[in-house]
């Protein structure tokens, strides 16, 4: 299960000023003609020095599931603190027309992969990202965002185009 929470635009304001980084981010977003390839999108969030004490306010998390936390979505992005407490995961799904890549700002995050082969799904790989690392997951990708430690994990999105239409698969 997921909760989101679209924050409103003087919570998106106040955040822009508490944290330098994401404003600046954000100014480029907004300042796009297009689509960023994925490339672009993960170089970008590398180089992004996000300090967690300036975002603890909007750090929210849920019991049921994880916390989908929106900072700005426009026709072009969707900019998302995402949430999990320890054992939270997404459900297996793809983004359906839109490139998705995040940076880890605390925690540990695992991606598993998957295929579908003769009509099943599997498993083909699994992928754990520390903070100041980067996922980049193209369209076509089917895989589920997971918290299998201890503590909490947060993540920054950033969906292009905003997430809209997905499929989520049956667990294996």
């Amino acid at each position: 299960m997921v909760v989101q929470v679209e924050l409103s635009k003087s919570d998106t304001l106040e955040l822009e000023t508490n944290s330098p980084e994401i404003k600046k981010f954000i100014m480029w977003l907004d300042g796009l003609n297009g689509r960023p390839t994925l490339n672009i999108l993960e170089r970008k969030l590398l180089d992004l020095n996000i300090d967690l004490k300036g975002l603890e306010k909007y750090l929210r998390y849920t019991d049921n599931g994880y916390q989908r936390n929106v900072i700005k979505k426009t026709e072009n992005y969707e900019l998302v603190l995402i949430c999990w407490k320890a054992g939270q995961k997404t459900p297996i799904h793809n983004h359906n027309g839109s490139d998705c890549a995040f940076l880890v700002l605390e925690g540990v995050s695992t991606e598993s992969i998957y295929e579908i082969k003769s009509e099943r799904l599997f498993n083909t790989n699994t992928r754990r990202y520390s903070p100041g690392e980067v996922c980049a997951a193209d369209e076509p990708d089917i895989h589920r965002i997971s918290n299998d430690e201890d503590s909490n994990l947060v993540n920054l999105h950033l969906y292009s185009p905003p997430l809209t239409e997905y499929k989520i698969y049956k667990d294996e």
